[in-house]
């Protein structure tokens, strides 16, 4: 069931809870009820009062609507850019992953040619020696 707090209802509250209590305008009020003028007098003030608070809860739903249209376009926005960062940071780690394996691959280039260099001069100090 749908409650409405007392202070954003002002004029259902004094429809509802509480009767005109200015001592014995009371009675006169309660009698004017019962005949058919007082009773459409009644209806018409109080519905006039009732339309209004329908009209601003009208106005204050649709600019809740905005808003919660605002803020969906806001969520989707930010889902593409979370979907967006992280296509980024695949992409990272595949480049990491990359450069990990050449680093590797030139580590072990660099060790076989020092191993040939070492060869090389190791030859060429045994020619030496035979010369």
């Amino acid at each position: 069931m749908l409650k409405i707090p007392k202070a954003r209802m002002p004029i259902l509250h004094h429809m509802i809870a509480t009767p005109l209590q200015q001592g014995n305008k009371t009675v006169q009020n309660e009698a004017d009820k019962s005949t058919e003028v007082g009773f459409r007098r009644w209806v018409i003030t109080n519905s006039s009062g009732l339309k209004k608070y329908v009209l601003s809860q009208c106005k204050e739903a649709k600019n809740l609507d905005k808003m919660l249209h605002k803020l969906q376009t806001r969520i989707t926005s930010l889902e593409s850019n979370i979907n967006d960062l992280m296509e980024m940071k695949n992409t990272a780690q595949e480049l990491h992953e990359a450069y990990t394996s050449i680093s590797s691959q030139i580590d072990q280039e660099e060790e076989r040619i020092s191993q040939i260099e070492n060869h090389l001069a190791e030859k060429r100090h045994a020619d030496k020696i035979k010369e």
